[in-house]
């Protein structure tokens, strides 16, 4: 889809670019003084074939500079992550479009019985329904993060069977059960989705997802997932997943480095598996709360240090996408005010792929009347984006001569009809009205969700190819008769 562009974005990072080059610095110390643990001889001899040195029988992975930078310079910068047989669903990663995603959760703001339950596998099919008919969310995290009434053993299947039957935007995927199937089972679904093996080779619309555990662990189940990824031809969003005050330091400039040097690491492992493979920087790096041991990610810090590996990514010349979130374990104003200036901070510093949407309480709760509200912050953000475009037309100078001074009006001019709706934000949900008329009556901003999630619910029908719907059914079928279920 069509990201957010304008004169903002990429305007505003939490370090120069001298800063940056101290951090570069910092990292590559960590690496070839310090090193990364690897759990997987298979990592063991990428990093080895990339010249490396493995100490401590290839537990020990040491990464020279030489190596970071050989490696960073097979990175291909920007790429694509295409709508399935739909061209207007395109994402552009790293040209300076900014994209708006969903998050997951594992429990459901229930908003027809008001309930909080664990999430189903008929929510998997409403969450991306919804997601699919909000014209801001331009890609899907995983509807829910778990299907309750299906079993472990091919739960990750069926959620992502459900989720590919019923939208063809945009998509990202993180390990999940670490079953045995799991990841070709996954390939085999995202390549029927796509229409083929080549077709999903050709025209990616997945984001794979790998994670280095830190401090400083290459895992073997990310490995996994790394080969994956690559042998499908999926392209990669890399991080660390650091906690300030844990599992990184307590200092943002020290999450920074750890943060840098662990996803060095992956840039590394990525490209001495496949050379040219392309991939994202991406941002998750909540601190600890000191008084309860939680992470928080709702945080000003989480923000400032998202916006920091941006303007890393930026200084290396790789793109880069970031996980928001709210702490709060409701939908109300912390989860607005946390995830606004999250989102905006994330897009000011060119973030491209944004996974912030219907989320909050750290990856536990999901609500799709939250979802059509944080489509609208998307617009709001979206809008300021745009800065201010200055050419001929918006200057407008021969309609001020002509309708100034006053009593003048420009109601009536072509002009203010051919640009007010190009120019000004129009809200779907908003409040704008007098406030004699809202005070004689009115509907609650959180009934509008409400009323806009039911009636998308009531209207929104998949998009899928019903040929496409039917192998992804007879896929599942023969998972389910495999393992037993």
């Amino acid at each position: 889809m069509e990201g957010f562009a304008g004169k903002l974005v990429g305007s505003v990072h939490p370090i120069s670019e001298a800063e940056c080059a101290r951090v570069h610095a910092a990292a590559l110390r960590v690496l070839a003084e310090g090193g990364v643990r690897c759990d997987d001889p298979r990592a063991g001899r990428m990093f080895e074939a990339a010249g490396c040195t493995l100490e401590n029988d290839g537990e020990l992975v040491k990464i020279p500079e030489s190596v970071v930078m050989d490696a960073l310079a097979q990175c291909p910068g920007p790429f694509t992550l295409y709508g399935r047989n739909d061209s207007t669903l395109d994402c552009s990663i790293g040209t300076g479009e900014v994209h708006f995603c969903t998050v997951s959760g594992r429990y459901i703001d229930d908003f027809r019985t008001g309930e909080r339950r664990k999430a189903t596998r008929q929510d998997a099919i409403e969450g991306t329904l919804v997601a699919e008919a909000l014209a801001n969310v331009h890609g899907l995290y995983k509807p829910v993060m778990w299907l309750y009434d299906e079993p472990k053993i091919c739960n990750s299947q069926i959620l992502v069977g459900e989720w590919m039957k019923n939208s063809n935007k945009t998509a990202t995927w993180v390990y999940n059960t670490g079953a045995e199937h799991e990841i070709p089972d996954l390939v085999k679904i995202w390549q029927i989705a796509a229409g083929g093996e080549e077709a999903l080779r050709e025209k990616p619309h997945l984001l794979g997802h790998v994670v280095v555990n830190p401090p400083r662990v290459i895992d073997i189940n990310y490995t996994s997932w790394l080969i994956g990824f690559c042998d499908a031809g999926i392209p990669l969003s890399i991080e660390s997943a650091l906690m300030g005050g844990a599992t990184g330091p307590a200092t943002l400039a020290g999450m920074l480095v750890q943060a840098i040097a662990e996803t060095l690491a992956l840039v590394v492992q990525t490209q001495s598996y496949k050379p040219g493979h392309p991939l994202a920087f991406c941002s998750f790096n909540p601190s600890m709360d000191m008084r309860t041991g939680l992470w928080s990610c709702g945080n000003p810090e989480y923000g400032i240090v998202g916006a920091g590996i941006s303007a890393m990514a930026k200084y290396y010349g790789v793109p880069c996408a970031g996980f928001g979130m709210s702490d709060s374990c409701e939908m109300d104003q912390q989860t607005s005010y946390e995830k606004a200036l999250k989102m905006y901070t994330y897009a000011l510093s060119g973030i491209s792929y944004i996974w912030d949407i219907g989320g909050t309480a750290g990856f536990n709760f999901v609500s799709w009347p939250e979802m059509v509200l944080e489509n609208e912050i998307a617009g709001f953000i979206g809008q300021y984006l745009r800065g201010i475009v200055v050419d001929d037309e918006r200057l407008a100078v021969d309609e001020i001569l002509k309708v100034g001074p006053l009593p003048g009006s420009y109601m009536a001019e072509r002009h203010t009809r051919q640009w007010y709706r190009k120019e000004f934000f129009i809200p779907e949900l908003s409040n704008r009205e007098f406030f004699e008329s809202w005070e004689r009556g009115h509907t609650e901003l959180q009934e509008k969700a409400k009323q806009k999630a039911a009636e998308i619910l009531e209207a929104q029908e998949s998009p899928v190819a019903p040929e496409i719907r039917a192998e992804i059914d007879d896929f599942l079928d023969f998972v389910v008769a495999r393992d037993g279920y």
